[in-house]
């Protein structure tokens, strides 16, 4: 595919820095928000300014439509890029659903494991045209939106798995975004092996919440100088807890015969010799780095690392251990404890195997060929 067009659906802090992306690509830009207020400053600059950590200017990026009109936005788009929190990703397919055309790729940009949202919603809606389903493991910008036309990027994640729902779409599909996110900037994409493949890699439910349990009350008391991962929040007995939560999603993975990688092998992906023997970086070296160390806050609890983290995240893992018959103790009790700290239910609004559209009596087959030819 020749992509021409590429249209950003969510003018959020990720889909401004999206669209400047696009637009630096060369790519003809529509940006969309279900907001007039969020994209009215950009249409009427004509772009967007792409701010550094510093914010200080580095560019300005023409914008050729921003609208509130779904079906202006991704008319005659070859990709559909949709940066979105995702507990309104289905809210945002029912809501560009009647709008698709033959051919076009849908590329969710967040949580892992929203093609199989899609695919649901598509499905319920009677939608029969051929419509490839993607997503990404992580958004690939961390990024603040400023004023009415303005970006700060903060940091990139250029190392992205692309999974699909069918997975037989895969080849078809990271040639596509191999456009959108390139190698010669500094992308590297990597095939999922299915759409739960992108769910289990989620760095963010693994790594964010188990020391916001274990520092709930110098978040809640807002101290100025916390650091998620600092090494004084993330003490060695913390760095444990990830890695019994890395150890279960990981197990998720293998019961469904899927090549995992450990959480310190993600992160880095490099082995080097030591001693003259393979030598792979312990997990507290692979989460104390200055990268990260330097992060400032959260300052509340009340924050995605729980409340997008824990319903999207680890319920998620807890939903298919129980459907393989994989225990998941440590997400379980996280789970619990958030659920105490915070006052609310994130089991009754978790993304579970059902709402993926899973019947939880299918057998390890079964899901597996669901997850390949898009049914059983």
């Amino acid at each position: 595919m020749n992509i021409k067009k590429v249209a950003v659906v969510g003018a959020g802090s990720g889909g401004r820095m999206a669209a400047a992306d696009m637009a630096k690509l060369g790519f003809e830009v529509a940006l969309f928000s279900r907001s007039e207020e969020k994209v009215v400053g950009i249409r009427e600059k004509g772009g967007i300014e792409v701010l550094d950590i510093d914010s200080n200017p580095t560019g300005f990026f023409g914008v050729d439509c921003a609208t509130s009109d779904i079906a202006e936005a991704i008319k005659g788009a070859q990709v559909i890029l949709n940066p979105v929190p995702y507990f309104v990703c289905e809210e945002y397919a029912r809501l560009i659903a009647p709008h698709l055309e033959e051919g076009q790729v849908v590329i969710y940009l967040g949580k892992g494991g929203a093609s199989l949202t899609w695919g649901k919603v598509l499905k319920e809606m009677g939608i029969d045209k051929k419509i490839y389903l993607a997503d990404c493991n992580t958004l690939p910008y961390g990024a603040s939106k400023f004023g009415d036309y303005q970006v700060r990027l903060e940091n990139r994640t250029q190392n992205l798995i692309i999974a699909t729902f069918p997975g037989k779409d895969i080849d078809y599909v990271i040639e596509v975004a191999g456009q959108v996110f390139p190698p010669e900037h500094g992308y590297t994409l990597r095939k999922g092996q299915n759409a739960i493949d992108s769910i289990l890699v989620d760095y963010n439910a693994i790594t964010h919440t188990p020391p916001m349990i274990c520092n709930a009350a110098r978040i809640e008391l807002g101290e100025d100088d916390f650091k998620l991962f600092g090494p004084k929040e993330n003490t060695p007995a913390v760095v444990h807890l990830i890695e019994l939560l890395d150890r279960e999603r990981m197990a998720i993975g293998e019961k469904l015969g899927m090549k995992q990688y450990t959480l310190e092998e993600e992160i880095l992906m490099v082995k080097w010799n030591r001693d003259g023997a393979d030598y792979v970086l312990p997990i507290y070296e692979a989460i104390h780095t200055p990268f990260l160390e330097v992060c400032e806050g959260p300052f509340s609890l009340d924050v995605r690392h729980f409340t997008e983290d824990i319903p999207y995240g680890l319920v998620t893992f807890s939903s298919l251990g129980k459907m393989l018959g994989v225990p998941t103790p440590i997400s379980d009790a996280i789970t619990t404890l958030a659920e105490g700290l915070l006052n609310r239910d994130f089991r009754s609004i978790g993304r579970t195997v059902e709402t993926m559209g899973f019947d939880p009596n299918w057998t390890v087959e079964e899901l597996k060929r669901y997850l390949a030819e898009g049914e059983v």
